[in-house]
């Protein structure tokens, strides 16, 4: 017989997964990059036992609504996974950097240098139909409101989840998440799934100072009172809707 190792490497294969999504219905998870989308997968899949969580073919996970094909893939199972918009733009910032000279950081791709300030500011984010074609770029708060915000408002979300709620108390998260599904309440104990942080995290050894893993309000080492006032205009009113209050405030 197989060992639960083995097993559980079985289960989380591809071609099982497939052969699941056949027979059961998908649950897709909806996030903005850098919001802790790999942890949350793992978690669905350990406590959804009756649903295919990111089937193949359906990797929607990072798409913004325009983003979406036509008809409805999500069939009233989506969830949507949210990050303290003032996190996610100094994890973005980190992860679409890397080390530069004098403890600097540069573009990825170009190698220009860039502050946090300035990747704040810049236009770079696409955004693209159905089809992929990129119909406008947007600055990081913008995109990261919008997508936050049309999600919210979308039908076929079924469940909102908090990052920062799943890390003060996974099992009350897992159980919520379940009953918006269609569970039965108290049906099974949550099983609770950690992940190694570090390999999900940004590198280098010019990262922003007081940077944590696996925490939040890394932001208020690197928002200055502009940059807060700033992201306050672009992104507050949806950051509220979302539970986090005011945000133009250190």
């Amino acid at each position: 017989m197989l060992d639960e190792r083995r097993r559980a490497k079985l289960r989380s294969s591809k071609p099982w997964l497939f052969a699941k999504g056949l027979v059961q219905p998908h649950v897709v998870i909806l996030s903005h990059y850098r919001s802790g989308f790999q942890w949350f997968r793992q978690i669905c899949r350990a406590n959804l036992e009756r649903h295919a969580v990111m089937p193949p073919q359906s990797r929607f996970q990072h798409y913004s609504v325009e983003r979406m094909p036509p008809g409805r893939p999500l069939r009233r199972n989506a969830l949507l996974l949210v990050r303290d918009g003032r996190d996610v733009m100094v994890s973005l910032y980190l992860s679409s950097t890397r080390d530069g000279p004098d403890g600097t950081r540069r573009w990825e791709g170009s190698g220009l240098p860039v502050t946090f300030s300035e990747f704040l500011r810049q236009d770079f984010m696409r955004v693209r139909d159905w089809k992929g074609n990129v119909v406008e770029e947007r600055n990081p708060a913008d995109f990261w409101s919008r997508f936050n915000r049309d999600w919210l408002d979308h039908a076929d979300v079924v469940a909102t989840v908090r990052y920062e709620d799943l890390l003060e108390d996974q099992a009350r998260e897992i159980e919520r998440v379940r009953l918006a599904l269609g569970y039965a309440p108290g049906s099974r104990p949550p099983a609770i799934v950690d992940l190694d942080f570090d390999k999900h995290s940004p590198v280098g050894s010019n990262i922003l100072p007081g940077y944590r893993r696996r925490s939040v309000g890394n932001w208020r080492k690197s928002f200055t009172a502009d940059d807060l006032a700033w992201f306050e205009r672009h992104a507050g009113e949806t950051m509220r809707r979302l539970g986090y209050g005011d945000t133009d405030r250190g």
